[in-house]
């Protein structure tokens, strides 16, 4: 199974990298592929890129053109595939919104209030604090994937539970795959704007409960690229239920949401 998910990965993601970007602009190919066999759950970034082909795949047919349609769709799609495990709820188009709202405003306050171990938490948020670190300079997706290697090999060698390991390791399998993926779009090296993000989605009359930043551990995004944020959103979904596909919805969602503020604002 892992051969073969590196052999299809391999033809399926140098096919979708090389699809004209919305914008026009010219591609940048990636030097390296996201996968790493020491990984064990590495099969899990794989399939979160898997569903988010299938969701573009609709928006390439000239359907799930907003954000209450694509939410709903995502959604359907999942349910009926049964790539939503582990009791992941159909996410609506306002809980996503939240979810994303939340997350930007005060990433280690939500990471502190997920469900996993104190252990879990403090490397989750030592991974994104790496993901805005690296991404704060003029990062390239090989300065990315290196950057998540590194962690990984801390973890394989550490003495976590074998759970711990297990979510810790499938959140960097998704950031190495979100990463490849997202890094394709040029317009994605635009730097993030959360307050234009937030603007957007109550432009669109999304009934958002605004968060606030804690200022006691202040977060991330103040420097980083559209590819390196969607890509830390894309984890955190993927680790909220450790479901791939939920973090494939919340990362398409997030990508739909650029897309259409910039033709918007």
């Amino acid at each position: 199974m892992g051969a073969l998910c590196v052999l299809s990965f391999s033809i399926l993601i140098i096919t979708s990298c090389n699809k004209k970007d919305r914008s026009a602009s010219v591609v940048v190919q990636p030097k390296t592929l996201p996968g790493n066999p020491l990984n064990p759950y590495d099969s899990f970034g794989y399939w979160h890129n898997v569903i988010l082909d299938s969701l573009d795949a609709e928006r390439a047919k000239g359907k799930c053109k907003d954000l209450a349609s694509y939410a709903g769709y995502a959604g359907a799609l999942c349910k009926a595939k049964g790539w939503k495990k582990n009791g992941a709820p159909e996410s609506s188009n306002v809980q996503i919104a939240q979810m994303i709202v939340d997350f930007t405003s005060d990433p280690n306050g939500f990471v502190d209030g997920m469900q996993w171990s104190d252990s879990v938490k403090v490397r989750l948020q030592d991974l994104f604090s790496r993901l805005d670190t690296e991404g704060a300079t003029d990062c390239s997706y090989e300065k990315l994937k290196a950057t998540i290697v590194g962690f990984e090999q801390e973890v394989l060698k550490g003495s976590l539970p074998a759970i711990d390991k297990e979510v810790i390791l499938k959140a960097s399998s998704t950031a190495r795959f979100s990463g490849y993926r997202w890094s394709c779009r040029p317009e994605f090296t635009k730097p993030f704007e959360q307050a234009q993000v937030i603007s957007y989605l109550q432009q669109q009359e999304i009934p958002l409960l605004m968060a606030k930043a804690n200022k006691e551990k202040p977060g991330f995004f103040k420097r980083v690229g559209r590819w390196i944020a969607v890509t830390s959103i894309d984890i955190m979904g993927a680790v909220h239920y450790l479901s791939a596909a939920e973090g494939a919805v919340i990362s398409g969602y997030a990508g739909l949401t650029m897309d259409l503020m910039d033709n918007f604002l």
